[in-house]
């Protein structure tokens, strides 16, 4: 499973591509349709004759936009309709290498709020010992890698206001106010935060520590008094709170965080055999690879670990995926696997086939050899942006006896899975859709849109959640 934020990749206004003669948004529309029908492992669970009258009707009203609409706003189009089926995991992407169409972009947020502060105006105002300054007012550098460099700035009592100085000069230009918040020190606090779209998003404002912010991701002070800013845009660091309690942050499963994830985990194996409560916190974890979390399993691990399989819909154009002609880099007995397995689904187009055989579980053990009794605690800190692969770290970390899920119900897109993808007739568009289902789906146990609850809720606004965890087990040695 892929990071689900790296799924909705649409641009909302491309340059108009040299397409071919009487191309255009209506035959996206109608290719869209074909290839979501056909191939989407969730259609015949989310189309059906009480939901049927609501998706024509939606149909209906989306092919009248898409007659009209021209190259730049057509994925905006198409994608209301992939909305219907509630699905975090469809992706709409724009592969065209063409020019943007830069002045109608900027004409279209020209009109969002501005302050009239420039990088060398608030640096003055920075330097000036004469004009009170408020905490977090300062110059501030998105640590996610998003490149934005913002001014935040006191705009009332208690209230902050960040405004560009650096992004991208076409979506987002200088002094265009990117969130507004209260001051998260005199209580929780939640931002009003403008996306790469303008839309408007409501996030919990978190103070992590002096020169550190969190919001949608953190943000690290530059001037005046800089603090240091950590490589990679996923925090991943281990510390040892006290002589007993080590805090370990993943912010990311991918595969490529998946070497340093089982690199720290190793470097630090003197530590987590002297730890007694062991907080990892997978708070806007998008999910990612689950080979990147296995190093961790011993750790928690009490006994035998259900995981609940997936069933394959079986198409044409699914079972491509399974081509051992597509991952050269496979091994011979990988690529011996997928050929079984792509003979296996073609001889069953359109039925769900079970990968696995009859089995709708497997099970996971850890040698005794490398299990980790000493370690009796273990605390799992999610939020609503804990997603993806890491949900199905969740819902193996909830099965040990030693283990407490903490904070909010997780962000929700598990139940379909592993993708495919299919180019659109035109300018350049990439059409995604999950090919698998859980076999929880068929048991009721959903958690798309759902999320995965925690033993303990906590407030995600409230401020230094890791002492909230290790009061809760203070009171209960």
């Amino acid at each position: 499973m892929k990071k689900l934020l790296s799924l909705l990749l649409w641009l909302p206004l491309l340059g108009c591509a040299q397409a071919p003669t009487n191309c255009g948004c209506a035959q996206n529309f109608v290719a869209m349709r074909q290839l979501i029908e056909t191939n989407y492992s969730g259609y015949r669970d989310k189309v059906t004759t009480t939901t049927r009258p609501r998706l024509d009707s939606l149909t209906a009203a989306i092919r009248a936009q898409a007659d009209t609409a021209h190259a730049g706003n057509c994925g905006v189009v198409l994608y209301k309709w992939l909305l219907f089926f509630h699905d975090k995991h469809m992706a709409l992407q724009n592969n065209s290498a063409l020019r943007l169409d830069s002045a109608a972009i900027r004409a279209q947020y020209t009109a969002t709020e501005r302050l009239p502060w420039t990088r060398a105006s608030f640096r003055q105002y920075l330097n000036d010992p004469a004009r009170p300054k408020q905490p977090l007012e300062g110059i501030w550098l998105d640590g996610s890698g998003g490149g934005y460099v913002v001014g935040i700035v006191a705009s009332g009592p208690a209230q902050y206001k960040g405004f560009v100085l650096k992004a991208d000069s076409l979506y987002w230009l200088p002094g265009q106010v990117k969130f507004a918040f209260a001051n998260p020190e005199a209580g929780p606090a939640t931002a009003r935060y403008y996306m790469r779209d303008h839309s408007v998003e409501n996030r919990p404002v978190r103070v992590v520590r002096d020169g550190e912010l969190n919001i949608n991701g953190p943000w690290y002070r530059t001037y005046p008094r800089p603090v240091a800013v950590p490589p990679g845009a996923a925090p991943l660091s281990f510390q040892m709170l006290d002589d007993t309690t080590a805090l370990y942050q993943i912010g990311s499963f991918g595969d490529e965080y998946r070497p340093r994830i089982d690199s720290i985990t190793k470097a630090n194996a003197a530590n987590l055999a002297r730890t007694k409560l062991l907080i990892l916190d997978v708070r806007n974890n998008g999910g990612g690879s689950d080979g990147s979390y296995r190093s961790l399993a011993p750790y928690l691990y009490t006994g035998p670990v259900q995981e609940t399989g997936i069933e394959l819909w079986s198409t044409a154009l699914n079972n491509s995926k399974y081509s051992g002609q597509l991952y050269p880099n496979m091994t011979p007995q990988e690529k011996k696997k997928y050929a079984n397995r792509r003979k296996k689904l073609d001889a069953r187009q359109g039925q769900f086939v079970n990968p696995d055989g009859k089995k709708e579980f497997s099970v996971f053990r850890v040698k005794r050899s490398q299990q980790h009794p000493a370690l009796k605690r273990v605390a799992v800190l999610q939020n609503r942006y804990s997603g993806s692969t890491t949900e199905q770290f969740l819902l193996l970390a909830r099965q040990s006896q030693k283990t407490t899920l903490f904070g909010e119900n997780s962000y929700g897109t598990l139940d379909y899975s592993n993708l495919q993808f299919a180019e659109l007739p035109c300018y350049k568009l990439r059409l995604g859709w999950p090919t698998s289902r859980s076999f929880r789906v068929k048991r009721g146990e959903i958690i798309d849109n759902v999320g995965i609850a925690p033993t303990v809720r906590l407030n995600p606004a409230a401020p230094n959640m890791t002492e909230q965890v290790r009061a809760w087990y203070r009171i209960r040695k």
